[in-house]
């Protein structure tokens, strides 16, 4: 056991990962050397699990993944451990929406139960940084003509769509007006993606009205959860939870300053071993480690 830390919470995109989405040898070396300590790492990601799988091989992740922004806990099998989905009636209501607005509606399904990772309803088409991403990670899925068609209705761990930003923002301001508290509402660009493919594209998520990544990590530490312990590092919207209530919360340099201004310390931009930077600075303090590696 660490003296002062029981777990680091780490986000993927945009903190552990580069802009090209991979992990450098400095952050694989840093993140080895918290489990070296004894400091417990929990994984924290808006990806599902099959979007995580081959970055969790390659730093040898074998402990506990929060996915899909804290609306499911896997083990390190990819097993779901906890799962809250979006209520059907929610998910209808968004699909309506979303599909009057000549979107393509994705639905993150709880593979667990279900045959594919996600469902995509309506005849509009795909957006490039959709297809791009799907084609990548080798994500299974259903096409659906309508919200009817869809065979898992009450295992969605998110709904939304992908667009460029100037056609999604509309539609994001008026769901989060009609949904109000009965579902959590995220929009936001998606980095990996708009690189990918070179434009600037957005992500609409609705998720369950608690699903966040700090209730999640909460659930799996039970009895052993103790706030001041933990260490959260991250870069979104989704890790805000994450970052207001961790005993030490880190945001890197390419957060906006909206998402920074809930952190305790800003570290260095992800495509510059920000991670490492933070981790050899903050958590397990051997500030010449990184020095030297540097």
């Amino acid at each position: 056991m660490h003296e002062k830390w029981d777990v680091l919470v780490v986000d993927l995109d945009g903190t552990l990962l580069c802009g090209r989405g991979e992990v450098s040898d400095e952050n694989r070396t840093s993140f080895n050397a918290v489990k070296e300590a004894g400091i417990e790492i929990v994984i924290a990601t808006g990806r599902c699990f099959k979007e995580s799988e081959h970055i969790l091989e390659k730093i040898e992740h074998d402990g506990v993944s929060i996915v899909a922004g804290g609306a499911q806990l896997c083990d390190a099998q990819g097993n779901a451990i906890v799962s809250e989905p979006l209520e059907e009636h929610i998910v209808r209501e968004v699909a309506e929406h979303i599909l009057k607005g000549n979107h393509k509606l994705l639905l993150l399904k709880d593979a667990s139960v279900c045959d594919v990772q996600y469902v995509l309803v309506g005849e509009s088409p795909l957006h490039d940084a959709s297809t791009w991403w799907f084609d990548t990670l080798g994500i299974s899925l259903l096409e659906a003509h309508t919200i009817n068609d869809d065979p898992w209705p009450q295992h969605t761990l998110r709904a939304g769509a992908i667009a460029d930003e100037r056609n999604l923002k509309q539609e994001a301001s008026i769901l989060a007006d009609q949904l109000q508290n009965r579902a959590k509402l995220q929009h936001w660009s998606a980095v990996t993606s708009s690189q990918a493919i070179g434009s600037e594209t957005h992500l609409l998520e609705i998720f369950g009205p608690s699903v966040n990544k700090w209730s999640m990590l909460k659930r799996h530490l039970g009895d052993r959860f103790n706030a001041e312990r933990i260490v959260a590092i991250g870069d979104g919207l989704n890790d805000v939870e994450l970052l207001q209530e961790a005993g030490l919360s880190i945001a890197m340099s390419n957060a906006d300053m909206f998402v920074q201004s809930h952190a305790d310390i800003i570290s260095g931009h992800h495509n510059e071993d920000g991670f490492a930077e933070a981790i050899y600075t903050w958590v397990i303090e051997k500030e010449e480690l990184w020095s030297n590696s540097s």
